[in-house]
């Protein structure tokens, strides 16, 4: 009973500090609880895996610092798949922070896979604009993005060479927060131009994507955390998004747990009383 009462008096910063380890150890070595794949995830990858090497991929990062939770560890599973099957990969962003999280993860996966920029991927930076661009990039590439980040004309990267409209891309990936981003991608390019679109969102943004899904103006969709995590499962590459989920799901438990033992605390301790 000495223990009961202890549990009711314990100091509340020994439980702010068991909370934050089972979030933080997870996040650091994931554990790889099981996560089944949902049918839109599925559909992402299988669009990616059904494109022969040498095919052309634009990924577009259209997201902040806000959303990187749940859009860095999709954007970094996506990569691994598309450079590990050897397709190109042409990296844009509708976001002004777009770029630089397209230069970290290509930092973070290109090493892993070999691939060499300029011959296997590139990133074309930040335009403003939103629908306009993507006008704009349907018709020339080139023009709409004349030199990548690194002040490299486009022109003269290799890879690019062949890459000039959207007529050379195979398939459209849109990584968004928002507007302007995958609503954007559907309107002013699925609705023009014969491509397929695919895409990732954030969890709260998933329901005003589902009309887009069930009339097949969106093949596929990557929701959240989640998402990433059950696509890193895909690639066997466990990363932030099967980390995160590890430790959302113990921290749930660690809080379950301090609610039945505090409970029980009470409980007894109010029977011994009487």
């Amino acid at each position: 009973m000495k223990l009961l009462e202890k549990l009711q008096s314990i100091d509340r910063r020994i439980i702010y500090l068991i909370l934050a380890l089972s979030i933080i150890l997870p996040l650091l070595f994931p554990i790889g609880f099981p996560v089944d794949t949902t049918k839109n995830t599925q559909d992402v990858y299988d669009q990616v895996n059904a494109l022969a090497p040498g095919s052309v991929v634009l990924l577009s990062y259209d997201w902040d610092a806000a959303s990187a939770p749940e859009l860095l560890p999709q954007a970094e599973a996506l990569t691994k798949h598309i450079l590990d099957r050897k397709l190109k990969l042409v990296a844009v962003a509708l976001w002004n922070q777009g770029a630089t999280f397209a230069d970290r993860v290509h930092n973070a996966i290109a090493p892993e896979v070999g691939a060499v920029y300029g011959q296997d991927y590139v990133n074309l930076g930040y335009r403003p604009g939103g629908s306009v661009v993507l006008n704009s990039l349907a018709r020339d590439i080139h023009v709409t993005f004349p030199e990548d980040v690194a002040r490299t004309k486009t022109a003269s990267i290799p890879m690019m060479k062949e890459i000039k409209s959207i007529d050379d891309i195979d398939l459209v990936i849109c990584l968004s927060a928002g507007d302007p981003g995958l609503r954007t991608y559907i309107e002013q390019i699925g609705a023009q131009y014969p491509v397929t679109i695919s895409g990732g969102v954030t969890a709260v943004s998933v329901p005003g994507m589902l009309p887009y899904l069930q009339s097949g103006d969106l093949v596929g969709l990557l929701a959240g955390m989640s998402g990433a995590a059950q696509y890193e499962n895909l690639v066997d590459r466990p990363g932030l998004g099967l980390g995160g989920m590890d430790a959302q799901s113990i921290s749930h438990l660690v809080i379950i747990a301090f609610i039945i033992i505090g409970n029980i605390a009470f409980l007894a301790g109010g029977r011994k009383k009487k």
